[in-house]
């Protein structure tokens, strides 16, 4: 019997509104994990010690093309108007060109300086993005520097096109020669959050070392377009009818700058802690994300299929079809892989060109290689001082748990070949509800179903 439609509709307003409810609870997970507020106040401090040296690199690189001369002022007025109210992006604009100005007249050495300086805030950005994606491998130095160079250079130009094109194709959508407007305002505040949309969604896709959709990249990067525009306007209350400028008086531009810039920064972040999470709503696993353990659990479910794909002759798997295999997303099992392929159980095949969505293979004999390995990689470091032997000059807790831990992890479980954990185990995929079809699974539901016996 089919459900009412009403109640069909309130059924999927309901998983939607759960959907939200995940991502919002993961992405601030996220944000925890990576410390953003700490991260965005040390930010805010590079940013204003390194915004002189950018906009002197920015006016040193307009200065080899005059034409663009009043582009660059149109850049100026459209990035920090739309970072800080008129009253006080005035002011802001003010001194930091005249710093700037004085900065040009410096020599290669000293303009040197200041790029390093400017390249040191463009790394933090990009270490701190990957570390929300949790990419343990960032590009090697050479392309950074490149990308860098590219950003400090290229990117003024490429964002005064963009401003120069968007802003003849306004006029001629609003008919602003003609004194005629063809749309309400609204429409070109809607554009330039459009605008602002894609270009947070571009370092989204591009930042991380690892393949991020663009579909993801858009949901991240407009979700923070549309916040930023609503944080915009309570900012702009916040400043006009608060105290600051009673406590500040003349010198409100300041504190009111360095509000924004940390108020931003928590935006840009938390864009990337949204983008992030999101193949974690596509696993259905993705409550398990964040249990203790599930790294192990999860490696030693890829170590099985990947075993039982071996044993019916496939050399090698997917990311996307072993993130399917074990209900997990790719990003993940990315991860999982990397820090099995450094145990030494699995390996990334070389190809000529880096792949999108890398294939895997299993390196270990599965008849001699055991879970002892992956147990140190994922679960628990041997190196940790309680379980470590004691040294010459043992530190205090040294080695306490070292016997023990040697007993235990030379218990069957860790010492069993790879090959035994497929005995008696099904590698399809059953669908939900089905029953489990091995015995030892089944009496292990049973037996942690049961409560537990008083003494």
């Amino acid at each position: 019997m089919a459900l009412p439609r009403s109640v069909q509709d309130a059924v999927r307003s309901h998983r939607l509104f759960d959907l939200g409810r995940q991502a919002l609870s993961f992405a601030a997970h996220r944000m925890r994990d990576t410390q953003l507020q700490e991260v965005a106040s040390s930010m805010t401090l590079a940013t204003l010690l390194s915004l002189v040296p950018l906009l002197a690199v920015s006016l040193a690189v307009f200065a080899a093309f005059p034409s663009f001369e009043s582009s660059r002022k149109a850049l100026e007025e459209a990035v920090l108007t739309s970072f800080l109210p008129l009253e006080y992006s005035e002011v802001v604009v003010k001194y930091l060109h005249a710093f700037s100005q004085q900065a040009t007249g410096l020599g290669a050495f000293g303009i040197g300086g200041l790029s390093v300086t400017a390249l040191l805030l463009i790394d933090k950005f990009f270490v701190t993005v990957n570390r929300i994606f949790k990419v343990r491998t960032m590009r090697p130095w050479s392309q950074r520097a490149v990308i860098y160079w590219a950003l400090l250079t290229l990117a003024p130009l490429a964002i005064t096109l963009s401003l120069t094109l968007s802003g003849q194709m306004l006029k001629l959508a609003f008919g602003e020669d003609a004194g005629v407007s063809l749309f309400p305002t609204w429409v070109l505040a809607l554009f330039q959050m459009l605008l602002q949309g894609l270009g947070y969604a571009l370092l989204y896709k591009l930042v991380p070392n690892c393949h991020v959709p663009m579909s993801h990249a858009l949901t991240g990067g407009m979700s923070v377009a549309v916040v930023g525009q609503i944080v915009k306007q309570g900012f702009e209350v916040y400043v006009t009818a608060g105290t600051l400028s009673t406590l500040y008086g003349a010198f409100v531009a300041f504190p009111v700058f360095l509000l924004w810039l940390y108020v931003n920064w928590i935006l840009v972040f938390s864009g990337a802690a949204v983008t992030a999470t999101i193949p974690l709503l596509t696993s259905g696993r993705y409550a398990d994300s964040y249990r203790t353990g599930n790294d192990f659990l999860t490696g030693v479910a890829l170590l099985r299929v990947m075993t039982a794909e071996r044993a019916a002759g496939r050399s090698s798997l997917g990311v996307e079809e072993l993130a399917d295999r074990v209900d997990s997303y790719p990003e993940a099992v990315s991860r999982i892989l990397s820090r099995l392929a450094d145990a030494g159980y699995v390996g990334e095949l070389a190809t000529g060109r880096r792949r999108l969505t890398p294939a895997w293979a299993l390196l270990a004999d599965p008849e001699t290689k055991t879970l002892r390995e992956a147990f140190h990689a994922l679960l628990v470091d041997p190196h940790n001082t309680l379980v470590r032997p004691e040294s010459a000059q043992p530190k205090k807790g040294e080695g306490m748990l070292c016997e023990w831990y040697d007993t235990w992890t030379r218990e069957h479980t860790l010492e069993t070949p790879l090959s035994a954990l497929l005995e008696g185990v099904s590698l399809e995929r059953r669908p939900e509800g089905a029953a489990a079809v091995d015995s030892s699974s089944t009496s292990d539901a049973q037996s942690a179903d049961r409560p537990p016996s008083r003494a």
